[in-house]
């Protein structure tokens, strides 16, 4: 039985043999490289999370986005009653020359 083994390899041709063997490499190779590229990105990611750069109490407390809104309505508010007091002062005063 062993006669009819080492018959067989010594008839096969060696780069045969070769090429089998570095095919049977590529193939590990290609289905190992995507696990290896997982795992490297998952211990790039791991460690500690990043330390938060604001407070939670401060956050809690922090204006709604429309308030920034709000108050540039308001400040137009005042510029517009502004501007009609100084319009009806000018008035006044046109009306005082005038007569």
């Amino acid at each position: 039985m062993n006669q009819s083994i080492l018959t067989g390899l010594s008839e096969a041709p060696r780069g045969e043999t070769l090429r089998s063997v570095a095919s049977q490499t590529e193939v590990i190779a290609m289905k190992a490289a995507p696990a290896l590229l997982c795992l490297l990105s998952l211990v790039a990611c791991s460690g500690k999370p990043p330390t938060p750069e604001s407070d939670p109490a401060k956050s809690a407390s922090t204006a709604a986005p429309w308030d920034a809104m709000k108050q540039d309505e308001q400040r137009a508010k005042d510029v517009q009653k502004l501007v009609n007091k100084q319009a009806a002062d000018q008035d006044k005063q046109i009306e005082q020359q005038s007569q």
